[in-house]
């Protein structure tokens, strides 16, 4: 668990873009909705592709499936609600590739537009909040004394090390 904290500090703290751990975030949330599948290989091809952080994607995609666990039944409810409509029923019945996507299942379905309804904000807002961070919170404790004898213990080993 130190270790994991300790490489989240280093993400934020390092020359990362904030659109490169902001992108890490919305993808990580996605795949994370998804049982694994096509549509998550599909992710994970392009966080390969794609200058993405991909410790930050993996955390990200690790806290979603957690989420996703609590989550499933009322997704899954609201997804055959969707799923009712004819005019979507007969696309998702009647498509091959969609079928090898595995959208005609309640959880991919729903996981995949929750997902894609939540990946703009969650984009913008994970950018916006490492932002905040550099430019607020890091500053102003790296001027605190107890972070400056903290950086010759354990923690700060573990922080260079990772």
């Amino acid at each position: 668990m130190l270790s994991l904290f300790s490489k989240l500090l280093k993400v934020l703290n390092s020359e990362a873009s904030p659109y490169q751990i902001g992108w890490a975030v919305a993808l990580g949330m996605l795949a994370g909705l998804l049982p694994f599948g096509a549509l998550t290989l599909l992710i994970l091809l392009v966080v390969c592709l794609f200058t993405i952080n991909i410790s930050t994607f993996l955390l990200v995609w690790t806290l979603s499936k957690g989420l996703v666990w609590l989550l499933a039944a009322p997704i899954e409810q609201w997804a055959w609600g969707l799923g009712q409509n004819a005019g979507v029923l007969a696309v998702l019945a009647n498509s091959e590739f969609l079928q090898f996507l595995h959208l005609h299942h309640t959880l991919t379905f729903g996981g995949l537009i929750l997902g894609l309804m939540l990946f703009v904000p969650v984009l913008f807002f994970s950018v916006w909040l490492v932002r905040q961070y550099r430019d607020r919170i890091m500053t102003r404790v790296q001027k605190f004394r107890i972070v400056q004898l903290l950086k010759a213990s354990k923690l700060a080993q573990l922080y260079s090390q990772a």
